[in-house]
């Protein structure tokens, strides 16, 4: 058995000492056609990971003003071009946007995010002006936001009682967290047509709702983990700090509790109850390129739960 574990672990670093000396030929291959910007040298392998330090915004900033607006980083086997100023994001964000709209591949995205199928992970082409067009049409219009003016009243209504009654009992509230539910129940109800948190205080709040929001709280922290096989793809497999692990976990939660709620959708429409909610109007619309299928409509639902 310690033989075999010898040999996987050897192989493992063979691999990535041969992907490593790839790139690098590569990258002198290239160098004179891809010009890089100016950046601090990378270490073998690992890259400028141990740059970042504690807090990377703040190396950031400090390596800004060595390198300048526009530096390049390597981090692991990822390259890196970082904007540090308000000019030069513009160019990334506004005059060459469609360009650099495609996000990186990473496991939150494959293993939470239906395998890039949401809308902040979609690679950008028609299917992704397709879904943001529909969120922006049923969701963001002046039309979609009048329309769903009371059920933005009411929620107000439930967080004015739940403060309220924490006054008349002398009680410490957190308001941060009161408004984070009044917004979250908002667009619960607005997308799925049910509440998803409990507040103290209100009514009318769904059974499932304290395991819904352990589910987001838990794909929250996972999805602001660093994970080494990010940036070092050869060791993904190997998933060392179990995060591929327990994200696949929480993938088959959330994937049972909206599944749920799209079959119950379905079966609501199918005997002709108005449901005015999003997922309804997902579920019913047609586009030219047919209906959207179960795993689309997920993976929309997913990113706005968030």
């Amino acid at each position: 058995m310690s033989l075999l574990v010898n040999d996987i672990i050897f192989s493992v670093i063979l691999a990535i000492l041969s992907l490593w000396v790839l790139r690098y030929l590569l990258r002198k291959l290239h160098g004179r056609k891809f010009r890089l910007p100016p950046g601090p040298k990378p270490w073998p392998i690992i890259g400028n990971l141990p740059h970042m330090g504690p807090m990377p915004h703040r190396t950031l900033a400090a390596l800004a003003r060595t390198y300048g607006p526009l530096l390049h980083l390597r981090l692991g086997f990822v390259d890196v071009v970082v904007a540090a100023s308000a000019s030069v994001a513009e160019q990334f964000l506004k005059i060459h946007d469609a360009n650099f709209s495609s996000r990186p591949p990473n496991a939150g995205a494959k293993y939470i995010g239906y395998n890039y199928h949401d809308l902040v992970f979609s690679p950008y082409g028609p299917r992704w002006r397709l879904l943001r067009k529909i969120s922006s049409l049923h969701l963001f219009s002046a039309k979609a936001l009048d329309d769903y003016r009371h059920v933005r009243k009411e929620e107000v209504e439930a967080l004015t009682l739940n403060l309220a009654n924490s006054s008349a009992r002398a009680a410490a509230v957190s308001l941060g967290q009161l408004l984070n539910v009044c917004t979250a129940n908002s667009l619960g109800r607005v997308m799925l047509g049910r509440r998803v948190f409990n507040d103290e205080g209100s009514h009318g709040s769904d059974p499932k709702a304290d395991e819904f929001k352990s589910m987001v709280v838990e794909v929250m922290v996972l999805s602001g983990m660093f994970n080494i096989g990010d940036f070092i793809p050869a060791l993904e497999c190997l998933d060392l700090q179990g995060i591929v692990g327990k994200m696949k976990k929480i993938h088959k939660k959330f994937d049972k509790f909206l599944s749920d709620v799209v079959e119950e959708h379905k079966m609501l429409l199918k005997s002709h109850h108005k449901h005015t909610d999003l997922l309804s109007k997902l579920i019913s619309l047609e586009t030219e390129e047919g209906k959207l299928t179960d795993i689309e409509i997920k993976a929309v639902l997913l990113v706005f739960s968030l």
